[in-house]
């Protein structure tokens, strides 16, 4: 069995740090007004930064799951970012008023 140190230490530390250095640049480009939110199409790259980090999160978890040899947990992870990306597929181009 792998022990806490080798499976979940290292998840923990990419995404606390990595996490909070994306949140911190995240908050200073949105005080900056480098992206305004009242606008529709600075609103949809929000919603795919965002994304992103919570997708790449996803995937890690996902495979730490399936290689500890848990495949239940693994396959309801998978579920999730599934609907997540059919969500943000079915908002950006389907509920856009514009191309992207």
């Amino acid at each position: 069995m792998v022990d806490f140190q080798r499976a979940w230490l290292p998840y923990m530390y990419l995404y606390i740090v990595g996490g909070g250095i994306f949140l911190i640049g995240m908050y200073i480009i949105l005080k900056s007004n480098s992206l305004n939110k009242d606008r529709v199409r600075h609103r949809h790259w929000f919603h795919v930064l965002i994304f992103g980090l919570i997708y790449y999160m996803g995937i890690h978890s996902l495979f730490t799951f399936a290689a500890l040899g848990q495949i239940m947990v693994a396959m309801i992870i998978a579920m999730i970012m599934l609907a997540m990306t059919a969500h943000l597929v079915t908002t950006l181009f389907f509920k856009s008023d514009r191309v992207i």
